[in-house]
């Protein structure tokens, strides 16, 4: 090896430049590549906001070599080189799942030894270019080498697979001008549709039921609130195209084919569009891809902060994708402070510590905009279909609808909390519909897609020969199958009724069709016509989530539920078929 400063302040330049690659350029691009759908922006836009980091980082790896006298040199390139292998072993060979990462609380003392694990594998590594010889040190380093030059190969291929995502995906954020025609309603008829995400329906009925819920009950007059709602999926993924389609995901076929054929075909949103209905769309920006498979005329996509410019949608990407890069290289041990007791890292350095709270905070912001920018100046009729992540994780609020400083533990008393304030910016909406004179006409859907993770009260159960109640179905499963369900008919103003018909939510498309007039022929019935107490079977389909939900051909094994009566009975469950990835049925076994 040639002793000279210059020689050193190349060679850590060029070992440096291996251990910036799999930080910034590497590991993300995979991540992204499996999780398209999360980001807004293309990854040539992250990687732009990536280049200053990557140079500093070069640059200190590079001014460190330079310092070193030749005696230590050796050793620190052969450190730089296991860094390198040791980030690449982490982020792809030692893969520990945790779960789904949206606020949720992790137990870092479940599963420890993987931190022991990853330790010993980091520490005997470290050693080995430590104190290896200077020819096993050149050995770690040509493996250094090789390893990058197979991740250059893979970066490639996956380049040349998802060109359109990797280098124009920035053309879906230029919907800036939609959002001056989301604030616009027509002067002749309205359809608002708001999903309010994760919004349980046992807590709006407790809400309104609390002391100064009245408030509540009186500004949805017109509204039929339909207790006995049920859902068909525990997350957004599938619950949006059988909201919108009313159709089903079983494992049957690949899921991007199915999302193509649920939201790009019959659904109430494109029958509307070719009815004349101009439909506008407010979505989170990481949903954005798959509504996008939609008809539509104006999408705006509702960013996770304050932010709205080109720029700043790259800077928060680059954040949350190099949050999860260095959380899936990072050691056990480590991660935790990467999460960052559920704020992420690098994300939380964009707003502080109030970051926790921003997306909630900014998509009720976006509530408050609408409101106050409404216009009535449309001739055409209007389809406006708002999702909002409002009453979904993480838990940031206090009883008094401010920022709690953190990240709350998802409990009953935090989601309702945090319900209730997002009622509110919903509520001070219609409000302003009814000022304006356009909330009688309108048709008004208040709806969610799933539940709030916590166990609903009054959940019933079989009572055993000990006299004692016996739980037969976990009650999380019961509460993620508990979405909202609130519905006003054009010129209905009676006080909020409750209903108690069986409905399921895939009947949301031929409900709202029915009162637009549409002759589509939805799978499903409309929630008014269901007579309430008549018994009819209902389908909810529960997975275990996993990091692969948004980019493999199928999802988890999805256990399916038959429900035979009240959703609030635990009695009226049954464990239904097993649905595989491929269209692999394993039938259940009849008592």
């Amino acid at each position: 090896m040639r002793e000279t400063r210059p020689w050193q302040t190349i060679m850590s330049i060029g070992m440096g430049a291996i251990v910036a690659a799999n930080i910034f350029l590497f590991m993300p691009l995979i991540l992204y590549d499996g999780n398209v759908d999360e980001f807004t922006v293309s990854f040539l836009s992250i990687l732009g906001v990536y280049l200053r980091p990557i140079i500093f980082l070069i640059a200190v790896f590079a001014l460190i070599g330079s310092l070193l006298n030749k005696a230590a040199f050796p050793r620190y390139l052969f450190v730089l080189a296991m860094v390198s292998i040791l980030l690449w072993i982490q982020g792809n060979l030692l893969v520990w799942e945790y779960g789904l990462l949206d606020g949720r609380s992790i137990d870092w003392s479940e599963g420890a030894w993987r931190g022991w694990v990853d330790l010993g594998i980091w520490l005997s590594g470290l050693a080995l270019a430590l104190f290896s010889n200077a020819r096993a040190g050149k050995l770690v380093i040509r493996a250094a080498v090789a390893v990058f030059g197979l991740q250059v190969c893979l970066a490639l291929l996956l380049s040349s697979q998802n060109t359109q995502a990797f280098t124009e995906k920035t053309k879906t954020v230029a919907t800036f001008d939609a959002l001056e025609e989301i604030y616009r309603f027509s002067s002749r008829r309205n359809v608002l549709q708001i999903l309010a995400d994760g919004f349980q329906s046992d807590i709006f009925e407790e809400i309104i039921n609390d002391e100064g819920g009245d408030a509540f009950a009186r500004a949805l007059d017109g509204f039929v609130f339909f207790k006995e709602n049920m859902g068909v999926f525990p997350l957004t993924h599938m619950s949006v195209p059988a909201i919108l389609s009313g159709k089903i995901y079983r494992n049957h076929i690949p899921r991007e084919e199915f999302l193509d054929e649920a939201i790009g075909g019959k659904t109430i949103l494109n029958e509307a569009y070719r009815d004349g209905y101009e439909v506008d769309l407010a979505v989170p920006a990481s949903l954005g891809h798959m509504y996008s498979k939609s008809h539509y005329t104006n999408m705006y996509l509702v960013p996770a902060n304050m932010l709205v410019t080109k720029s700043d949608y790259s800077v928060n990407d680059a954040a949350k994708l190099i949050d999860l890069a260095l959380f899936r290289m990072a050691p056990h041990f480590l991660k935790k402070y990467v999460y960052n007791d559920q704020i992420w890292l690098a994300q939380s350095m964009l707003s502080g510590k109030k970051y926790g709270g921003r997306r909630y905070f900014s998509h009720l912001a976006f509530l408050q905009e609408m409101r106050e920018n409404m216009l009535i100046d449309r001739e055409a009729p209007v389809y406006k279909y708002v999702h909002l992540m409002l009453s979904h994780n993480p838990m940031v609020t206090t009883a008094n609808c401010e920022y709690a400083g953190k990240v709350l533990p998802t409990i009953r008393a935090t989601v309702k909390n945090q319900a209730r304030c997002s009622l509110g910016g919903i509520v001070l909406l219609l409000e302003r519909m009814k000022e304006l004179g356009i909330y009688d006409e309108a048709t008004i859907v208040l709806m969610a897609d799933h539940g709030a993770w916590v166990p609903p009260k009054g959940l019933k159960g079989q009572v055993g020969a000990d006299g004692k109640i016996k739980a037969t179905i976990n009650p999380t499963v019961v509460a993620m199958a508990l979405p909202l369900m609130a519905i006003k008919l054009p010129h209905a103003s009676e006080p909020l009724k409750t209903s108690l018909a069986f409905s399921s939510i895939t009947d949301t498309p031929a409900t709202i069709a029915l009162t637009m007039g549409l002759d589509a022929g939805f799978e499903g019935r409309s929630m008014f016509d269901l007579p309430v107490g008549k018994p009819r079977q209902r389908y909810h389909y529960s997975y275990q989530y996993s990091r692969s939900e948004w980019t493999a051909n199928y999802l988890a094994p999805i256990q399916e539920f038959i429900v035979n009566g009240s959703v609030f009975d635990s009695a009226a469950w049954q464990v239904g078929n097993k649905y595989l990835p491929g269209g692999v049925v394993e039938k259940v076994r009849q008592q």
